[in-house]
Order: C-alpha cells, then structure tokens, then sequence
C-alpha cells in the first residue's frame, strides 16, 4: 500500500483542542468521502489520536501541540486522491482555525 503523510503546523492551537476539533468533525468527514461503510474509527483520547481502518486506507491523526500529523496508507485505487486528500485536509484547517 503507497504511504501519505501530511503535516499541518496550526499555531495557537494545544493538542488537546486539536484533538477535541477532529474528534468532533471526524464523523462528518467520513461520511463526506463515502467511507462511513466497512469502516473501523478509533477515538484515543489520552494519545490524542484517531486511527480510521478501511479497505481503502489505513490511517492515523496525531494531535500534538500546534501540529496535526496525518500518517496513512492507501489502498492502490486511493492512492491516486493523494490530492483530493491534501485539498480537503486543507479545506478544514482554514474553515476551523483562520488565521
């Protein structure tokens, strides 16, 4: 499976209100990308991560102290979104912490 990784730098931001925001708009984008079927999410409060499981990806969101770390593998009919991916993750960022 090809490997994404993205890191986003959102100052001002703690982990744990990170966390809070993703756990919270998670749900939404799952459904967003069609994914909500065969799907496993994981919601690791204490590490400040989300770990979502499917056919299609493998992926793991760290929450740190102004920073989300994005980390997946893709199947091989994913892997040709990489873009898509990186335009919604960038889409949410700016929709949840203007700068």
């Amino acid at each position: 499976m090809p490997a994404y990784s993205k890191t986003v730098k959102i100052p001002g931001q703690s982990a744990q209100s990170l966390y809070e925001r993703v756990s919270t708009d998670i749900d939404q984008l799952v459904e967003r990308w069609g994914m909500t079927h065969r799907m496993d999410l994981i919601r690791d409060p204490s590490g400040r991560q989300v770990t979502l499981k499917s056919a299609m990806v493998t992926a793991t969101l760290r929450c740190s102290e102004e920073c989300l770390v994005l980390d997946a593998q893709l199947s091989l009919l994913a892997a040709p979104f990489r873009g898509k991916i990186d335009e919604q993750i960038d889409r949410w960022v700016k929709k949840n912490f203007p700068s």
